[in-house]
């Protein structure tokens, strides 16, 4: 066994993709995507560890890694949180960096900027992506490793088993996390390998960057924006500091207070407070609704447990048009990207039939009542028309 460490980075690879069987193994540059990762980590400084499956079609993906001259722990293909603890028993640390073979792209310099966040928060998890304003395929995750062994211990669900981490950051009332960001919202770009189109599109930012070793800076100013919502669909973007002000308004106007659950205007200096801790609080997804280029609305979700206390608002000059639906709509597509929301909930004023309305076309259904409020919920899973 070896000795403690602060920091170890774990690399989870194997062939078995649905959508792109053996993509870890394809070529990029002229080698496998895996070994183009690990030689973009060289020089990252935790030690870094490639766990697989115990399957014997994944032992490629050993060969690639010791090739590369990484260490490899193997395990059971879908229980990917039981390979991490595989990996802790072996290599002991006090924190875990978690990557995945998808992710050829990765760059060591945010891996280091989670880490240091992490370190300097005294988080049990942190990552760039809570809400995510870095490309798909730019993810970083580290988690205290003592929080990682609670999570092996108690998790169940089988997401919570695959995805290693949602045990962790879907409580945030019980684990400490945070979340990095960065200084523009990139976050629709795909940068990461799920489909043959999307390998496709990572060679050309190689070939466009024209090296290996590159920053994600330098791979944005050679590619740019690439991603863009089609016009007339209303997308949801992550809020930012700059947003506060529209925040308020959507939400001090008369008929916002009304139906609000204090029925009371909300001091701006006080909402500025909150704001400000809210925008970089990852239990608290705050969004803009954004139609064709104007801010429309906004939405907050408030994670407990994995369950998403939902609050919507339009823009006072663009009520009654459809966008409280249209916001809803938008923010299902949100939380099916990640698996932090298992559920959604909302309370509703009983004489707030447009808001009412909005939910019932979104797929809520009435789950009781609470303090005066109407209570809905709704599995996000759920396709509209089977909600």
């Amino acid at each position: 066994m070896s000795a403690a460490r602060d920091v170890v980075c774990v690399v989870q690879a194997r062939t078995g993709s649905s959508r792109f069987p053996g993509k870890v193994l394809a070529e990029l540059a002229g080698r496998p995507v895996l070994r183009f990762m690990l030689d973009r980590l060289e020089g990252l400084g935790p030690e870094v560890v490639v766990a697989t499956s115990d399957l014997a079609r994944d032992d490629p993906v050993e060969e690639v890694a010791r090739a590369a001259g990484r260490s490899v722990v193997r395990g059971p293909e879908r229980d990917v949180l039981a390979r991490f603890a595989a990996t802790l028993d072996a290599f002991p640390a006090a924190h875990v960096v978690r990557l995945t073979a998808d992710c050829p792209l990765v760059d060591p310099e945010i891996v280091a900027a989670v880490v240091a966040l992490h370190l300097d928060r005294g988080a049990d998890y942190t990552s760039n992506v809570l809400p995510r304003t870095f490309p798909k395929g730019l993810d970083v995750e580290v988690v205290r490793a003592d929080a990682l062994r609670v999570a092996d211990r108690c998790a169940a669900d089988p997401v919570e088993r695959e995805h290693v981490t949602p045990f962790v950051y879907r409580r945030p009332e019980r684990f400490t996390l945070a979340n990095l960001r960065a200084d523009l919202l990139a976050g629709d770009e795909r940068w990461t390998v799920d489909t043959r189109e999307d390998l496709d599109a990572v060679r050309e930012i190689v070939a466009r960057v024209g090296r290996d070793r590159f920053s994600w800076r330098e791979a944005w100013a050679a590619v740019g924006p690439r991603a863009a919502p089609p016009r007339g669909t209303v997308h949801l973007v992550p809020a930012t500091p700059a947003d506060a002000e529209f925040f308020l308004a959507c939400r001090a106007d008369p008929d916002a207070v009304r139906w609000s659950r204090s029925g009371a205007p909300i001091p701006p200096a006080e909402h500025a407070r909150w704001f400000a801790a809210a925008c970089d609080d990852p239990a608290i997804r705050l969004r803009v609704g954004v139609l064709d280029g104007e801010r429309v609305g906004t939405v907050r979700v408030d994670v407990t447990g994995g369950v998403g206390e939902v609050g919507i608002a339009v823009a006072p000059a663009r009520r009654g048009r459809g966008l409280g639906t249209a916001l809803l709509r938008a923010l299902l597509a949100d939380v099916a990207a990640d698996p932090q929301v298992v559920r959604l909930t909302a309370l509703v004023h009983p004489d707030n039939h447009a808001s009412l309305g909005a939910f019932a076309r979104a797929g809520f259904v009435p789950d009781g009542e609470h303090d005066g409020f109407r209570v809905l919920r709704r599995d996000p899973a759920l396709p509209m028309e089977e909600a």
